[in-house]
């Protein structure tokens, strides 16, 4: 599949109709010159791709009416890997959540630390989501991230084996989890996680893993850890 992709909250039957529109409708439309017949893919968001052929769109690209034509569903990611991570700042968040959807992150919990600066705004969420979105759309990847409200490290609801990125941490190799069991990494500020902190979730049953001799911005360490993680099976 080398066309775009495009984004449908709702994929209906085969041979019925849906109608893009807003932002959706105006990238499909400046996509190309969109004739009736054209081809365009769409995905939910939930694992389901769909083939589509052209209809109508509206001069302005407000809206393109689109039928059905092939839908297939995609089995959710065998890994589920959960970023809690403290915010950087700026457009650094943006480069985290791109880059971290792009490598198969399926949940993502901000982090909110005694050493936190950067707090989530009252527009956050649906900024993330875009990005997250976007990075969907880039990858071909058919499954968007859950977004989950902010918690502190000691609320946080893990999935599976809980890895926290820590300058006195062991090397990952020596406890690579199978790569079927699901992951939660937690990346703290930039001043890191208080004693207090690490002894709440080591109380949980996290474990501390190196990133090496560096100290790492947040979302570089993000990153590091999750790709380590994603391809060590």
């Amino acid at each position: 599949m080398s066309e775009p992709l495009f984004f449908a909250a709702a994929l209906p039957a085969i041979g019925e109709t849906v109608v893009l529109t807003g932002e959706e409708a105006q990238h499909a439309a400046g996509a190309r010159r969109l004739r009736a017949g054209d081809t365009l893919w769409l995905f939910d968001g939930n694992g389901t791709l769909a083939r589509a052929a052209l209809l109508s769109s509206n001069k302005r690209g407000r809206s393109v009416e689109l039928r059905i034509e092939e839908r297939r569903e995609e089995p959710a990611p065998a890994r589920q890997l959960h970023l809690g991570c403290a915010l950087p700042k700026g457009d650094r968040q943006a480069v985290l959540l791109d880059m971290a959807t792009q490598l198969g992150m399926t949940d993502f919990t901000p982090l909110v630390c005694e050493r936190s600066v950067v707090t989530v705004g009252e527009h956050s969420a649906e900024r993330w989501a875009r990005i997250c979105l976007g990075a969907c759309k880039q990858s071909r990847r058919l499954h968007l991230p859950h977004l989950h409200p902010a918690m502190t490290p000691g609320t946080i609801a893990p999935l599976g084996v809980l890895l926290v990125a820590h300058p006195d941490g062991s090397p990952l190799r020596s406890m690579m989890p199978d790569a079927s069991s699901a992951v939660t990494v937690l990346i703290g500020p930039e001043g890191g996680f208080t004693d207090a902190e690490l002894r709440a979730l080591e109380a949980a049953g996290a474990r501390r893993v190196s990133l090496g001799r560096s100290i790492l911005r947040i979302e570089s360490a993000a990153i590091a850890l999750l790709a380590a993680v994603q391809f060590s099976g």
